[in-house]
């Protein structure tokens, strides 16, 4: 887990500016489509999970998932573990008690299918094009997220024909980094998070930010809250960032028209966003 780290100063002062984007909800709407009902259905069916006696979308969400959210998300024990460890404890005191190895393979299963679907969007090709021709500025994929996440985002941007990586792998001809809650040990409504990114990312300061996120608007209800909690995170968000770098970000809320779980109403708005978010980096990326 990284904690304290200096960064890579090399050439800092040639790229003033910083686009920091979301993953789920904004550059990957398949991980928001996961969510619906019909899908997680269909993936604790096809993984196994059914079987087991966890058959419905609700005692996924209250009984797996957001007891050990906290924990999955800010340490790296992964997807994977922190699922298996917590369907074993919720299985124990039923009839039925599976062997571990059993569940193990069920959660593998499932988080497969889950990072299946967790793609980054071809629509964004273009924009990230486009920043990676600009050598004034570095790009950061920053996202509250499982350990897990941080391989599977790079090698999404990596079949875009690009360079990323984690930041303690950073180098300065890398323009693309990752930087997950679960490697740096702090959510992104933590200054701590935005803290040590700024230390991997070199001292100095960063003239333009730009912060595309759509602050867990377009993402499951019950887990962010709907749109009110999604501006009071995008305030909250953006002072924590202008805290660490000095800098206020201009930021571009990916607020989808029809939020969760109109899935088809995501869908057909998707597209149409990810122009304006293309505009608005033309629009205030410095020549």
């Amino acid at each position: 887990m990284v904690h304290n780290n200096q960064g890579n100063t090399n050439n800092k002062t040639s790229r003033p500016n910083l686009v920091i984007f979301d993953f789920s909800g904004t550059l990957s709407l398949g991980a928001v489509l996961f969510s619906r009902e019909k899908t997680i259905r269909q993936a604790l069916k096809d993984s196994g999970f059914d079987a087991l006696g966890i058959d419905d979308p609700e005692t996924f969400w209250n009984d797996l998932v957001i007891p050990t959210w906290e924990e999955g998300s800010t340490t790296t024990k992964g997807y994977i573990r922190v699922l298996a460890e917590q369907a074993e404890q919720l299985l124990r005191s039923g009839s039925n008690k599976p062997d571990l190895e059993t569940i193990k393979k069920a959660s593998f299963h499932f988080v497969n299918a889950y990072f299946s679907y967790s793609l980054i969007d071809p629509r964004w090709g273009p924009s990230f094009q486009f920043l990676n021709n600009r050598k004034d500025t570095d790009t950061v994929i920053a996202t509250d997220h499982y350990a897990e996440a941080t391989g599977h985002i790079i090698k999404e941007v990596q079949k875009m024909g690009l360079k990323a990586a984690p930041l303690e792998q950073a180098l300065r001809q890398e323009k693309f980094f990752v930087a997950s809650s679960a490697d740096l040990g702090w959510p992104k409504t933590r200054q701590e998070f935005w803290n040590i990114l700024k230390q991997f990312l070199g001292p100095g300061f960063y003239e333009q930010i730009l912060l595309i996120d759509d602050f867990g608007f377009n993402e499951q209800e019950d887990f962010y809250g709907g749109k009110t909690k999604a501006l009071k995170r995008r305030q909250k968000v953006s002072s924590l960032v202008e805290e660490a770098f000095t800098a206020k970000p201009g930021t571009f809320p990916f607020f989808l028209e029809q939020a969760y779980p109109n899935g088809e109403g995501l869908s057909r708005s998707y597209p149409d966003l990810i122009e304006k978010a293309h505009l608005f980096l033309e629009t205030h990326l410095r020549i």
